[in-house]
């Protein structure tokens, strides 16, 4: 197959000259064999069938490296998003749909907005019986997609109800502790063991040229050093596949870390021999200059996720910092976009404005450049996402993984200046929506805005229909606990907080 586009982007490492007018990219099984101008490719290959008009953007498909695919957003199923450390009581009792009808809303709202790879982080309960079959059933609702998957499954063995559980426990009445205790002591070890197992028997089934299973235990501060240890040595063994942790996301946790270990959670995690090119931290807002200059040296990965932490009020995290330490960055939408749609375009566009403010000076802090948020949505999210090397850029060699981006929006309506750099265009004006055909690895599964592998009305339906049933009796009781504990739960996060320190890396307004 040969893809044509008026503008085609190559690869988002090598700035403005990634751009070819009126090129193609020749398409053999499902790897890309050859790059060059449309005419050319096409007289030589005439037997080849032809996707694009001729009219369109052509570039890698674009990757979230970091979301937990509820299908329907947090918005939909009535939940408001506060503080991370306020919104955990209601993320517990939200209403879910079933696993594969959640794999399947959330691959198709990724691949109308241009995603051809996306990463599932699995919040799993720590003893749950169910855990390995939510686990399949999810990755098999991808895979009926073609999505291209990165899949790992997590828990928490430690600090289930708040950070530092144990001693919490201790500042509620005896009827809250009573009820509470049975969520906080729980069997560790058992934990650990049960997840590694399931881990395994998810990895032999499913790991493939598609879809790559790795860890992702929830928290830094929800896991034991035991478990941590377990999932670094197991994971080195298997080629050093991804470690996906969250870390730092809210100043509570970087409190934590401080009363627990003295120091930073990265300082902890370097302590236990996971600061390594395999580990990957989701959100990273509260880094310190140390952390960021030790993660650079340990060619570490941190997921970004500007619109999330922006709407769970989480702050800022020092991206602009972070690269020009070096660091490795890549995109991830945390199923809290800024438009509630999952649509990369925009929230390329907001990591490109946010850290327009890192410093304030008008010689001494360029602005990142359009290509530089290019690469964190499409080749920096290779290897956090299980693909190093195969996806993100069209290069004879790799795989197969495109899109195909209508312009007529973009640059006709009602017209551009000649002369104007595609990639400030894509930045500026791109949307999710624009995207008219995606392909996977050769296969389209998209296309002119119609899905192919999947019935969308018939999805649709399955969903409202699980939707009428509303959430369980289970649930709602749940619900009612957590919200008696909240005031003595939210007491608790306040007292660390007093101590905190806080010197932004970012300068946005002034007191005085």
């Amino acid at each position: 197959m040969l893809v044509r586009g008026k503008y085609v982007l190559t690869d988002g490492a090598n700035g403005k000259s990634v751009f070819q007018e009126d090129a193609a990219v020749l398409i053999c099984q499902d790897t890309i064999r050859e790059i060059g101008p449309y005419e050319d490719l096409h007289r030589r290959y005439p037997q080849e069938d032809v996707a694009g008009d001729g009219t369109q953007i052509l570039m890698p498909g674009l990757i979230d490296a970091h979301t937990h695919g509820a299908g329907l957003s947090y918005v939909q199923r009535g939940v408001t998003l506060d503080y991370l450390e306020n919104a955990l009581l209601k993320f517990a009792t939200a209403f879910q749909l079933q696993p594969e009808t959640t794999a399947m809303l959330n691959a198709v709202r990724h691949i109308q907005n241009g995603c051809t790879t996306l990463h599932h982080n699995e919040s799993g309960a720590a003893l749950d019986p169910h855990l390995k079959e939510t686990c399949a059933r999810k990755i098999e609702g991808y895979q009926t997609t073609g999505i291209r998957l990165g899949f790992s499954p997590g828990v928490r063995n430690k600090n289930v109800l708040a950070y530092d559980d144990r001693e919490f426990l201790k500042t509620l009445p005896p009827d809250l502790r009573q009820e509470a205790e049975p969520m906080v002591y729980i069997d560790q070890e058992r934990a650990v063991d049960e997840y590694m197992e399931a881990f395994e028997d998810l990895y032999s089934k499913y790991n493939s040229a598609k879809t790559r299973i790795f860890f992702g235990p929830n928290w830094v501060q929800g896991s034991t050093d035991e478990f941590l240890r377990r999932v670094k040595e197991r994971a080195d063994q298997l080629h050093k596949i991804p470690i996906h942790l969250h870390c730092l996301q809210t100043p509570v946790q970087k409190a934590f870390g401080l009363r627990k270990y003295g120091k930073s959670l990265v300082g902890h995690l370097d302590d236990l021999g996971l600061v390594d090119s395999n580990l990957v931290l989701g959100h990273a807002v509260y880094l310190s200059e140390e952390d960021i200059a030790l993660l650079a040296e340990k060619d570490a990965f941190v997921t970004h996720h500007a619109s999330c932490n922006l709407i769970m009020r989480d702050g800022i995290a020092p991206v602009y910092y972070m690269l020009k330490a070096g660091m490795n960055v890549a995109m991830g939408m945390d199923e809290k976009g800024i438009n509630d749609d999952e649509d990369p375009f925009m929230e390329m566009r907001m990591i490109y404005f946010l850290h327009r403010h890192a410093g304030i000076s008008l010689t001494e802090c360029p602005a990142l450049s359009p290509y530089e948020v290019l690469r964190l949505a499409t080749v920096n999210g290779a290897r956090p996402t299980g693909f190093a090397g195969e996806i993100g850029a069209l290069r004879p060699g790799m795989k197969a993984d495109m899109i195909l981006v209508n312009t007529q929006e973009i640059l006709n309506a009602p017209c551009m200046l000649p002369g104007f750099d595609m990639g400030e265009v894509v930045l500026r004006r791109g949307l999710g929506r624009y995207t008219d055909t995606v392909i996977v690895g050769g296969e389209k599964i998209m296309e002119h805005r119609k899905l192919l592998k999947i019935d969308l009305e018939a999805l649709y339906q399955e969903v409202r229909e699980q939707v009428s049933h509303g959430r369980t009796q289970a649930q709602l009781d749940r619900e009612a606990f957590l919200e008696r504990i909240r005031p003595y739960y939210q007491a608790w996060y306040n007292s660390w907080l007093e101590n905190v320190e806080l010197d932004p890396f970012y300068r946005f307004n002034s007191r005085n």
